[in-house]
């Protein structure tokens, strides 16, 4: 009876760990959240005694840290009524379905405790590569989910992740799994625990930004940047859609200068055909001062022989030109329904139509002044993937509408995973969320401004041009196997010194 109790207690406090381990992934205040909750997963499956335990475990862990770090993915469900019913299950279900990357990262961790107990560093330098597998495999897996990696939690201090620019966030996901693996290896010796916690972050701060090219920060480029924090249930509302309209008009022209600028509205920013309206660019054209260029949201569709197909796009309008990409990763349940004759009441956007995802190429050449410059666009979601171009890109503009998530950590966590796509291409960021948060990134990763959630008004300054040319762009996420195999070499080295110390 006393042993069941303790079991029970055990894996509760398991699974708290996991929640503490997943929520604290948004915040460095939280660091030491994340380490507890590590510290304790991995010494708990050091008293496992079979594959059995390794998998329970891990699902039980794994359970908890998706709960904690995902657990706003529910808030879309509680947009519209008929979708209440749903909100439950989604809650439980889809943690319990993304603890089997965390249950078979356990049951592989199990067998390295065959290894030599003098091979230490070896030992941990496996169980980080093994845990790292997992992050990476869910990042990719099915269309991928690359949130809440384990480098987000250094994502709002620009200083700690410059690292980026050489190894990419999976690098800098892999390295901070090692530290976490190493201090739960060390937690027993303080002072050693102690250096260990405190070198990683020092590292990391004094690692400089890799940019091939520094002359593109002699000129600046004004962008404003439109937040109308438009609730959702009111976006969608066709009575209000001139209400709407008009607040963007009026965020876009306060106080406007008579320069040159570009101003970026956000996803859907005109729940419209854009392409189908000649009209309302017309109006644009007339309405809107001539010195801006215009990016916004909205929808595009295509007629063809068996019916028409509808694109998430994203538009630019200069002049009389019309410039558009069309959203190539769509959002599972929310712009496309996987099985759609089975799951089809999953669907939480309005309409019952599947978007069609776009094949063109992610960029987009604009002249300013005469001048060109590139830009790579980016609708929602598709700022947490990883983009490899040949192309030559100025900078990175994504817009969004995270008014799904309410005033949960879904859109920080959104922002953090998209500021690294800054770092790894050295190139400035510019974000316009409907709801927030909206800023302006330069292409070390620091944020120059912001707005916050929920919050209604525009962001401007002029912003310094990159080049897409750092270390990383360069040779891609080879530099992460390569980092991988270099630290692997040096366990095994340091734990032949060891043993040949004890020899001795």
């Amino acid at each position: 009876m006393l042993s069941s109790f303790k079991i029970r207690n055990q894996l509760l406090i398991l699974f708290l760990s996991g929640v503490l381990a997943g929520f604290s992934i948004y915040s460095i205040y939280l660091t030491p959240l994340l380490i507890f909750g590590y510290c304790y997963f991995l010494k708990k499956l050091e008293t496992n005694r079979t594959k059995k335990n390794a998998l329970y475990d891990g699902v039980i862990f794994g359970t908890g840290y998706f709960f904690g770090c995902l657990h706003w993915i529910v808030f879309p469900f509680l947009i519209y009524e008929k979708h209440f019913i749903l909100a439950p299950f989604i809650l439980i279900i889809f943690p319990i379905l993304m603890s089997i990357f965390f249950a078979v990262s356990t049951m592989l961790i199990y067998l390295t405790r065959r290894i030599n107990p003098d091979l230490r560093f070896l030992k941990i330098s496996l169980v980080s590569v093994i845990l790292f597998s997992s992050e990476w495999v869910r990042s990719c897996l099915f269309g991928g989910l690359p949130l809440s990696l384990t480098a987000h939690i250094w994502s709002f201090q620009y200083q700690l992740i410059s690292i980026a620019s050489y190894i990419g966030v999976f690098g800098l996901s892999y390295l901070t799994i090692y530290w976490l693996v190493l201090v739960s290896s060390f937690y027993t010796k303080k002072v050693v625990c102690f250096f260990i916690i405190i070198f990683f972050p020092l590292f990391l701060y004094f690692i400089p930004t890799s940019n091939y090219d520094y002359q593109s920060a002699q000129e600046k480029y004004p962008v404003r940047i439109i937040q109308p924090n438009i609730p959702q249930e009111e976006k969608w509302n066709r009575a209000l859609y001139q209400k709407n309209f008009e607040k963007l008009i009026h965020l876009t022209k306060k106080q406007i200068s008579n320069e040159k600028i570009i101003v970026v509205w956000p996803e859907v920013a005109l729940t419209l055909f854009l392409n189908e309206e000649k009209e309302l660019l017309k109006y644009l054209r007339t309405v809107l001062p001539q010195n801006i260029i215009l990016i916004t949201g909205s929808l595009r569709r295509e007629f063809h022989d068996s019916g028409y197909k509808v694109y998430n796009s994203f538009f630019i309008l200069s002049d009389d030109k019309v410039q558009y990409y069309d959203k190539i990763k769509l959002v599972p349940f929310g712009e496309f329904i996987p099985f759609k004759n089975i799951l089809d009441f999953l669907k939480v956007t309005p309409g019952s139509t599947n978007f069609t995802s776009g094949l063109k190429e992610n960029s987009i050449k604009l002249s300013f002044n005469n001048e060109s410059i590139f830009i790579e666009p980016s609708i929602c979601f598709e700022s947490i993937f990883q983009t490899f171009s040949f192309n030559k890109i100025n900078f990175f503009i994504n817009i969004t509408n995270d008014a799904w998530f309410g005033q949960t950590t879904g859109p920080s966590q959104h922002l953090a995973a998209t500021i690294f796509r800054s770092v790894e291409k050295g190139v400035p960021l510019v974000r316009s969320a409907n709801s927030g948060i909206s800023v302006i990134i330069n292409k070390n990763g620091k944020i120059l401004k912001s707005k916050k959630l929920n919050s209604t008004g525009y962001l401007q300054s002029n912003i310094s041009l990159g080049n897409n040319k750092t270390f990383f762009m360069e040779v891609g996420n080879t530099s992460v196997i390569l980092l991988i195999f270099i630290i692997i070499f040096f366990s095994i080295i340091m734990d032949l010194i060891f043993k040949y110390r004890k020899k001795d």
